[in-house]
């Protein structure tokens, strides 16, 4: 195993261990989809009203570079082209599709196409029109991701199984139940960047996936195992895996995909099939059934929460995504997207309540932060509105993991303050 690096701390224990595999959620027999749901050029809609859409259809594009297209999830008669509430309470453009007709994809047996002679432009364009998106976290679309090589060096492909996350999990179980599709979705990837250098990264705390990938790789993977260690897959932590230098010393071109986007990336250019749905971690004290579901893109949190058995009691907080990095739920009624990756439901004994007090330099922050920058200097100078100094002090340095906040005695909404001061900055100078 390959040693650590300072920083960080153990993951969160969870009160329920997830059930393992997954399982397909029912179709819901209403979808709201909404139109943005990735990093670029904004999309129009392409139905209206009244008309009928077939499951995987593209129903919102936008022609521009930056941009991917948007599939219906179900078959179905468009019933509404408005806004809705999403789960952050932000609002959104969005079509909502009833359920009827029949499915193209769903109990069919699909037809495969090779892709070992595709050249990476074709490859590019089956997952521009499959409308992938990175995740868990991103927005980016991955023909953009893939794309991009920013140094103009080398390239080597890592599949990423080291999110450690609580309830981030989804990826390690899809790398657990279908590796061969994983790594076949990782091979794809090394093609477009003409590498035949492909890491595998897997957290210790993730057995059934190392086995499984260890199990199933070819003799030109490496299979890397890392400690379960909250963060272990940030960009320096991926390099030292690789054996890579850090920054400007090594000019080779490092890409991580998760095992949703590999999987993803394998179905658009094997069997054309869209990104329409996802396999998402449904956990927290207060969910009767966690475990791991496959769900259509605009099945609402409501129904994925009542899928795995509706809640015990009131929660005390619904998060969408990571109970450090994720988004408080403001609506239940609201969608899922193409980046979320889990809904937690949090009794009143997992959520630290209380409010703000003052700093008492006990450095907690500095020593769990992984890229040894000092998130109270950078609390102080926000508050005290010495933008000039912000970035000096490696405001931008930040990935926002969310451990400063989730140490520090004094509930100070670090994270908060910090993107406050990026955002202030405008960006990097």
């Amino acid at each position: 195993m390959i040693p650590f690096f300072s920083g960080g701390v153990t993951p969160l224990p969870t009160e329920k261990p997830l059930e393992q595999g997954f399982w397909n959620a029912a179709v819901p027999t209403m979808c709201v989809v909404p139109l943005q749901q990735h990093a670029g050029s904004r999309l129009r809609s392409l139905v209206k009203p009244g008309e009928q859409v077939r499951e995987g259809m593209v129903v919102a594009e936008s022609g521009l570079r930056l941009s991917v297209p948007l599939h219906a999830p179900i078959p179905g008669r468009v019933t509404a082209a408005g806004t809705t509430t999403l789960l952050d309470g932000t609002r959104s453009s969005a079509l909502s599709i009833q359920l009827d007709g029949e499915f193209d994809r769903l109990g069919k047996t699909l037809q495969s196409y090779p892709w070992q002679d595709l050249s990476p432009r074709e490859i590019l364009e089956l997952i521009r029109s499959a409308g992938i998106v990175c995740g868990p976290r991103s927005w980016v679309p991955a023909h953009t991701y893939l794309r991009r090589r920013p140094t103009g060096g080398p390239a080597i492909v890592m599949l990423d199984v080291a999110e450690t996350e609580p309830y981030l999990s989804a990826g390690a179980e899809i790398a657990a139940e279908r590796p061969q599709e994983v790594l076949e979705g990782i091979s794809i990837a090394a093609q477009v960047l003409n590498t035949d250098q492909i890491h595998v990264v897997v957290a210790g705390g993730f057995s059934r996936a190392y086995a499984a990938l260890r199990s199933a790789h070819g003799a030109h993977v490496r299979v890397h195992r890392v400690p379960h260690r909250y963060p272990a897959n940030t960009e320096y932590h991926m390099r030292r895996v690789a054996g890579l230098k850090r920054g400007k010393d090594d000019e080779t071109d490092v890409v991580a995909l998760s095992p949703a986007t590999a999987a993803a990336i394998r179905d658009a250019v094997v069997f054309r099939k869209p990104q329409i749905d996802q396999v998402i971690a449904v956990g927290g004290g207060a969910v009767v059934r966690p475990a791991h579901i496959r769900v259509r893109i605009g099945t609402s949190i409501a129904e994925v929460l009542q899928e795995c058995g509706g809640l015990i009691g009131e929660p005390q907080r619904i998060v969408a995504g990571g109970i450090l990095t994720g988004h408080h739920v403001h609506n239940v009624n609201a969608p899922i997207t193409k980046n979320v990756a889990a809904v937690i439901a949090l009794t009143p004994d997992e959520v630290l309540s209380g409010g703000e007090e003052p700093c008492i330099s006990c450095g907690g922050c500095v020593r769990a932060c992984p890229v040894s920058i000092n998130p109270s200097l950078l609390n102080d100078l926000v508050r005290d509105g010495a933008d000039s100094e912000l970035e000096a002090a490696g405001v931008f340095d930040c990935t926002e993991c969310g451990l400063c906040a989730h140490v520090c005695p004094s509930r100070i909404p670090l994270v908060e303050r910090i993107r406050t001061g990026k955002a202030r900055l405008g960006g990097r100078s």
